[in-house]
């Protein structure tokens, strides 16, 4: 079951996730330069996760089999410990953005359904728009910021506020 803060459940978010496992994610747009220096089919990218636990003990796998040399931490190791710093930073889910959809629901698995509350992630360091965790509910995608889809509900950070204004 994914990570959701109790003050949050009452939006029914990610719950394709709740109902079959899984955690989305956000997460830094590096991931393809570190995964480019693993060995090939070895990446950083946190699909099928079900937990960030899982996730990150992963990343430290990596950093124990790839990230050391002669028992110091190199390059790679270094590279893979910062991701997943700031991964953790940008998945504190009580600073995400909180909004309903309310423009007209899509038929595509990266779609918006109407009346639906989504989460818009971002991190306190960086509170900017990065998309919408959507209902595939993996990660975050670009999606129209126009006001006239989407409601506030929580907004901790002032990103959505921002965001819709600026669009």
């Amino acid at each position: 079951m994914p990570y959701i803060p109790e003050s949050h459940k009452k939006y029914n978010l990610l719950p394709f996730c709740v109902e079959n496992g899984g955690e989305a994610f956000s997460y830094p747009s590096n991931e393809s330069d570190i995964s480019d220096m693993l060995p090939e089919g070895e990446h950083v990218v946190p699909f099928c996760y079900d937990s960030y636990a899982e996730f990150y003990t992963k990343l430290d796998s990596y950093i124990a089999e790839y990230g050391t040399t002669d028992g110091e931490v190199n390059e790679l190791g270094t590279l893979i410990y910062k991701y997943k710093e700031q991964t953790k930073r940008m998945n504190i889910k009580e600073n995400w953005s909180i909004l309903r959809y309310v423009g007209e629901s899509t038929d595509e698995c990266l779609g918006l359904t109407h009346g639906r509350y989504y989460y818009w992630p971002c991190s306190v360091e960086l509170p900017v728009y990065e998309g919408v965790i959507d209902d595939e509910e993996f990660t975050s995608y670009s999606y129209s910021k126009s006001s006239e889809f989407w409601e506030i509900i929580e907004d901790p950070t002032g990103m959505a506020e921002r965001a819709l204004k600026y669009e």
